[in-house]
């Protein structure tokens, strides 16, 4: 009996493929050879299951993304019932925020993997049409996320009255983003723990 392949399973694991390729040598090192051969796959079924390698390495980052915006959103509901939840214990409340946001931040080899791929990714959309949707897809999710943590917080009386929330969104989101690049890349640097105090640190200063 012919082996039965399930097609999403497959192209997750070109995916994988393409992560590896990406994180061992850059985009030039993304080929659909290095990437079968990652894959322990021939180049014709590459190609079958994710066609050209615009479209596989479209698809990679999409996966990227996605995983991404799956963990946050296994978390949201719990942190953002602890926010709602009128508890008076300002430590509570800023941990629930924390450990929403620092989903996005490279605390441990897994998240800086995708950290690298997602820089990868997010350099290479500049001049590529096809990455740049979804970079414009993840970061609008990312501020969204934010703008709803932020009113949320605001609404409850978390935060000062009058707080200018777009404000605050763009600078929590350009804090992420550069505590996320700074931190896989430089891990000497900053290590997931400082990186964390940082993220922290914003937090308690939006009370005051």
């Amino acid at each position: 009996m012919p082996k039965i392949v399930d097609p999403d399973q497959r192209r997750v694991a070109i995916a994988e493929a393409v992560f590896s390729a990406l994180d061992e040598g850059g985009p030039r090192n993304v080929t659909l050879a290095n990437v079968a051969d990652h894959a322990g796959l021939a180049i014709g079924s590459v190609r079958y299951f994710l066609g050209s390698r615009e479209e596989m390495v479209a698809f990679a980052f999409s996966v990227v993304v996605e995983r991404v915006g799956a963990r946050v959103s296994s978390r949201i509901d719990t942190a953002l019932a602890t926010l709602h939840s009128g508890t008076h214990d300002p430590d509570a409340r800023l941990a629930a925020t924390a450990d929403i946001l620092a989903e996005f931040l490279p605390l441990d080899a897994a998240r800086r993997r995708e950290a690298i791929v997602w820089i990868e990714f997010e350099t290479a959309a500049r001049t590529d049409a096809r990455l740049a949707k979804t970079s414009r897809r993840a970061a609008t999710q990312t501020t969204e996320l934010i703008e709803t943590i932020l009113s949320t917080a605001a609404s409850d009386g978390a935060l000062p009255a009058g707080l200018d929330i777009a404000v605050e969104t763009a600078r929590l989101a350009a804090l992420i983003d550069g505590l996320t690049v700074r931190s896989a890349l430089h891990p000497d640097l900053l290590d997931p723990a400082l990186a964390r105090d940082a993220l922290l640190a914003h937090l308690r200063g939006l009370q005051r």
